[in-house]
């Protein structure tokens, strides 16, 4: 696990992010099992929430969550320009929850381009723990593939004895 301390600007933007990812079908499928699942931003979400407003906002997250809040951050600077240009945002919650943090935005979504360098300058400040979390998912990834291929071969060998 990695601990995020954030500052209040920067957890509105993690926030804004969940949102935006959560927003998205299927953002909380596993891609293997096409099961819900409990290793999404849901948790980060919820953690978040309530401590907006705060000073310093610290968030434990797993190297999974850390790679999806980069990937909702990327997500994020697309949608607020989008916002900005068209007024609307096509994620669900988007537009409710950018009102609520940024109240600007309600008047002028112009607004909303001049958040777009925040969450690119939060994801360039993450991204050496974004690197490492990717390092991780992976091993755990080739670990998790190198024991399934090595379950396969035992019931095979069963079956090639069992054939003699």
């Amino acid at each position: 696990m990695t601990l995020l301390q954030l500052r209040d600007e920067d957890a509105r933007i993690v926030y804004l992010a969940t949102v935006y990812h959560l927003g998205r079908p299927g953002s909380e499928t596993d891609p293997e099992t096409l099961q819900k699942h409990d290793l999404g931003l849901q948790a980060i979400h919820d953690t978040i929430l309530p401590e907006l407003g705060h000073a310093v906002v610290e968030v434990d997250v797993s190297p999974y969550q850390l790679m999806r809040i980069a990937e909702a951050l990327l997500g994020i600077t697309n949608e607020l320009k989008q916002y900005a240009l068209s007024g609307n945002s096509s994620v669900a919650r988007f537009a409710e929850t950018l009102h609520w943090l940024y109240p600007d935005t309600v008047d002028n979504p112009g607004e909303a381009m001049d958040l777009v360098q925040h969450p690119v300058k939060l994801r360039n400040a993450l991204d050496y723990a974004v690197r490492d979390a990717q390092a991780q998912v992976e091993a755990a990834r080739a670990a998790a593939q190198e024991a399934k291929q090595a379950d396969r071969r035992r019931w095979w060998d069963v079956f090639k004895r069992s054939k003699r």
